[in-house]
């Protein structure tokens, strides 16, 4: 059964070429605005409105009133209402957990707001390195070819840091493949990015942390300088260009060390972490979110499904660390700075690798429906040397 896949290429595109993404990317962020603005007037009238019928009052008038929309392809205030409706959808659903004051849809500003705008993949063309919109003379360079065979579904144009981006989806039938191993569990740490049950390690390279002096510098620059003004342009550029940067390597390194994951082993056991929970420490926050754990949950998600692997998530409750894997015994006085500790049975344990073992036990148990694995408490640490 054919499964969706994205591909985000970048492009190349010629001045001429990107007036017209910046002109789609305008409609887009117009229609949206408009959208809101009727919506608001709607609704204090006393009358119901939705996107949909928002865009056709919109369609049924945009001839006289808006004639530079035709001048970009008519997917772009597609992009614009369909927008609206994800934020309004997303309001009504924080209106029912009570967090309504968080959600309410606001206006777009060019400055400020990501420009991008979806198209139908009906409406493109793909030769090679050459992209064809729709309304567009010429086709835009892109580059590197389009890896997946399928259906195009969609494309989604985007501005990131001075760079042109196309996010290709595309229906792909699901590989057939086999794994060769049949469980680990995965320990993810700031030490070590992450621990295999097996011993194998991927380390954490602090990409943002070894960029923090010219973040600094230029986060330090761009305050100092006129808001608005050409420097202050540059210079957010500039530190916009070095996020992606930091970003690309990190997403590069993450997808590496997901796919080799997913490939190997039939059964992956990672931890439920409580991220947002983990960032409230001061002292680790930067750490914690330059490895990205959510990012690479998501991936790990994903390509288990794709590969025919299983993804188990451990209860965050699970005392991973302090559990002794031989005997079962639990450490009710690990500390965070504990990175090696002596189990009663006489058990010496690295911290994150004995975690790694915990999880993969525990995630077997899950998968197998048996009762989580506990123990008695009673433990001697052992310092670092």
């Amino acid at each position: 059964m054919p499964a969706p896949r994205a591909h985000k290429i970048r492009l190349n595109p010629t001045p001429e070429q990107e007036q017209y993404l910046r002109q789609a990317c305008g409609v887009a962020r117009f229609c949206f605005n408009w959208g809101l603005s009727e919506w608001k007037r709607q609704y204090e009238a006393g009358e119901k409105s939705s996107s949909y019928r928002l865009k056709k009052q919109f369609n049924a008038t945009k001839r006289e009133q808006f004639p530079w929309s035709y001048d970009v392809t008519k997917c772009a205030a597609d992009t614009g209402f369909r927008n609206l409706d994800a934020a309004f959808k997303n309001f009504f659903r924080r209106c029912k957990s009570g967090e309504a004051k968080k959600g309410y849809p606001n206006f777009k500003s060019k400055k400020q707001s990501r420009q991008s705008f979806r198209m139908d993949g009906s409406r493109i063309k793909i030769d090679g390195r050459r992209l064809k919109l729709e309304r567009l003379d010429t086709p835009i360079n892109m580059t590197e070819t389009l890896r997946f065979d399928g259906t195009i579904k969609s494309v989604t144009i985007s501005e990131d840091a001075g760079h042109w981006y196309a996010a290709i989806n595309v229906a792909v039938e699901t590989p057939e493949h086999e794994c060769q191993q049949k469980s680990v569990g995965v320990d993810l740490g700031i030490k070590t990015l992450a621990v295999l049950s097996n011993g194998a390690q991927f380390e954490n390279q602090k990409l943002l942390r070894l960029e923090l002096r010219k973040v600094k510098r230029l986060s330090r620059e761009l305050s100092r300088r006129q808001q608005g003004s050409g420097r202050w342009q540059r210079t957010k550029r500039e530190l916009a260009k070095l996020h992606r940067r930091v970003a690309d390597r990190r997403l590069d390194y993450q997808h590496k060390m997901t796919t080799e994951i997913t490939q190997t082993y039939q059964v992956v056991g990672i931890e439920d972490l409580n991220v947002s929970g983990m960032l409230r420490n001061h002292r680790l926050a930067l750490s914690i979110a330059d490895v990205g754990f959510g990012e690479i949950r998501r991936q790990l998600e994903y390509k288990c499904a794709w590969f025919g692997s299983k993804l188990m998530v451990v209860d965050r409750f699970f005392p991973s660390s302090r559990l002794c894997s031989y005997c079962g015994t639990i450490n009710g006085e690990l500390t965070l700075s504990d990175r090696t500790w002596i189990c009663d049975c006489g058990a010496v344990h690295d911290r994150d690798l004995n975690a790694a073992r915990n999880i993969e036990t525990e995630a077997l148990r899950t998968l197998a429906g048996v009762g989580s694995r506990t123990g008695k408490t009673r433990v001697e640490r052992v310092s670092d040397s």
